[in-house]
């Protein structure tokens, strides 16, 4: 009798056991996100003199944006942060990072930087109120950006943007939200050039 139920603990142990390596391969996989350019990288190894300095001193993101999961509405009124797609760095950090690289390449006779090296001809402030994908199967972006010459003028201009994805999946979001941020980063650029 002993030997039954000593038999009997071990199949339930071996069961149990296989039960729990059987749970944790079925965990999904995080896939880690970054916005994209393409822009061609032209950089010039030769020195350049320029007047022009953009100072990007800040991108604000909305509270529900600025986490490590990309954002997806729902519905009308629903929002819901994905817990296995993750952007690789913060938001705010990729919009400054392709902003600065994209604009140095879009406009080669102005200086671009997040740092404040010199007097700016040009501030430029963003605020990003949407930055995801939504129930209709498009990427939304809007905000606004607040831009102050160095004679003090400020100028605003409103963000609205909405993409439509070419196939389902996070891959497809990213990409059209990277598509996006170029066209916007194009159109800005176009309305400062000297």
């Amino acid at each position: 009798m002993f030997k039954l139920i000593q038999s009997l603990q071990i199949m339930l142990l071996m069961t149990l056991f296989s039960a729990i390596i059987g749970c944790s391969s079925d965990v999904p996989n995080k896939s880690y996100f970054q916005l994209t350019s393409n822009l061609a990288n032209h950089g010039s190894t030769m020195t350049q003199s320029t007047h022009y300095f953009i100072w990007i001193e800040s991108i604000e993101v909305a509270d529900f944006l600025n986490k490590s999961g990309i954002v997806l509405q729902t519905d009308d009124i629903k929002y819901t942060t994905a817990t296995n797609h993750l952007w690789v760095s913060a938001l705010s950090q990729q919009l400054a990072e392709r902003l600065s690289q994209d604009l140095t390449q879009i406009m080669p006779n102005y200086l671009v930087s997040t740092n404040s090296i010199t007097t700016p001809s040009l501030t430029v402030k963003l605020f990003i109120d949407g930055f995801h994908g939504n129930y209709n199967g498009d990427a939304i972006i809007t905000g606004r950006w607040v831009m102050t010459d160095k004679s003090g003028k400020i100028v605003t201009k409103v963000i609205k943007r909405q993409i439509p994805l070419t196939t389902n999946g996070y891959d497809a979001l990213v990409k059209a939200l990277s598509q996006g941020w170029q066209d916007e980063e194009l159109d800005f650029a176009n309305s400062i050039k000297h």
